[in-house]
């Protein structure tokens, strides 16, 4: 199976919804060992995913962008 599904399923795990049908769990993971690529990829997914949390949670009310018109 082509990387691209593989990091279809890295982005939907990073996101903590379902894997595509195609994909399993298992095979996820085993992908994930085997593609030096992907395991980067991931890593670099969840980094950038952590990050992007805590920005949000810290950001503070009155820092919000203005509603649009």
């Amino acid at each position: 199976m082509p990387c691209n599904h593989y990091r279809a399923a890295i982005s939907a795990r990073a996101t903590g919804t379902p894997l595509p049908a195609t994909v399993t769990e298992l095979a996820l993971d085993y992908h994930l060992t085997s593609c030096l690529s992907c395991g980067r990829w991931s890593k670099h997914l969840t980094t950038l995913r952590a990050a992007t949390d805590d920005l949000l949670r810290r950001r503070r009310p009155s820092e919000a962008p203005p509603e649009p018109v």
